[in-house]
């Protein structure tokens, strides 16, 4: 063979070589994949079996895939994978990390309750008055004005509606951030400490016992006690106290503030009006007094021009209530004494 004929022979196969080697890049770059699904119970630290749309999936974990995004692969976890198939002609993980939900904050809305012993690292299960809310917590949550989240804390939390229909934790803090309240308060002319925390189930007609951050108080009230604005003193309500020491070692109440999310009712006129006595129900909220009579359990709406002769409503407390019948087919508290 001519050293012609072998020159131009080496230069094909040197073109041979490089449209194979072209082809075999472009392979790899075709055959990778992002996939999205739910870890399934079965899944180990050496394979991910993911549930999809489309079927079960089994992906190999290596030691280099990146596991940053996601240290814990838990059953019913949403993650998404980043994968290629590998010599073997099985796929694996290049990297694994959570599905975040898109979450739309320009329709938050903050909620108060205490925190029950179902809470997990990724759910906050919080109880508050009109019932046990479910509040995702993801690497977004802003917890920068909590300290710390316990079980039976009493915290505020912004919540708004992720793209997976759940609801998500937007902050989480420790005093409401929508009602600034100041750690003072001028009542009479006498500056005092304004105290912040939670009605106790204690709680009676002579007393008020709440949850601080210093602990449990004890409080009296005085009749020159100021009330407007609370109509409520119930278990787990939070409150913010005007304090000032009497001559009996006590201290007392110069000021009551409720601070829990207190949507009262408007009716308007009334078409009818009834008076009825009974027992505030451990059931009455914010907003509704559940009066427990001698004919049975009514219940009967709290509104903004409700008023009060002395007290806030109590647990357990008798209280006559003025009612109007409203044009929504409900009773309405127009006068409490």
């Amino acid at each position: 063979m001519s050293k012609r004929i072998k020159a131009r022979l080496s230069v094909f196969l040197m073109c041979v070589l490089a449209v194979f080697s072209v082809m075999c890049i472009r392979s790899d770059a075709f055959d990778t994949y992002t996939v999205s699904g739910t870890v399934g119970i079965d899944t180990t630290s050496n394979y991910l079996y993911l549930n999809t749309p489309q079927g079960k999936m089994t992906i190999a974990i290596d030691p280099e895939t990146d596991l940053s995004g996601c240290k814990m692969l838990l059953p019913d976890k949403k993650v998404t994978v980043e994968c290629h198939r590998g010599q073997d002609a099985c796929l694996h993980a290049s990297k694994i990390y959570e599905t975040v939900a898109v979450v739309d904050s320009s329709t938050s809305a903050t909620v108060y309750g205490t925190v029950t012993s179902k809470t997990t690292e990724d759910v906050i299960f919080l109880s508050t008055t009109e019932g046990t809310m479910q509040i995702k917590v993801d690497n977004t949550t802003d917890f920068t004005g909590c300290q710390l989240v316990a079980i039976g804390k009493a915290v505020y939390i912004t919540v708004a509606r992720g793209s997976d229909a759940c609801l998500h934790a937007v902050t989480v803090s420790d005093g409401d951030p929508s009602n600034s309240v100041p750690d003072t308060m001028v009542v009479g002319g006498v500056e005092m400490p304004n105290v912040r925390g939670t009605v106790t189930a204690e709680t009676n007609a002579s007393l008020l016992y709440f949850s601080t951050s210093y602990g449990t108080m004890v409080v009296k009230y005085d009749s020159t006690t100021d009330f407007s604005g609370c109509l409520t003193l119930l278990p787990g309500q939070s409150i913010a106290v005007a304090l000032y020491r009497g001559n009996d070692a006590y201290m007392h109440a110069a000021k009551v503030t409720n601070l829990g999310n207190s949507n009262y009712s408007d009716a308007g006129a009334y078409t009818t009006t009834a008076s009825f006595t009974g027992a505030v129900s451990a059931s009455s909220t914010l907003n509704t007094l559940y009066l427990v009579t001698s004919d049975g359990t009514m219940l009967i709406k709290l509104d903004t021009t409700t008023a009060l002769s002395k007290l806030p409503l109590i647990v357990g407390q008798t209280v006559t209530v003025t009612c109007g019948y409203g044009t929504d087919a409900a009773w309405h508290a127009m006068s409490i004494k």
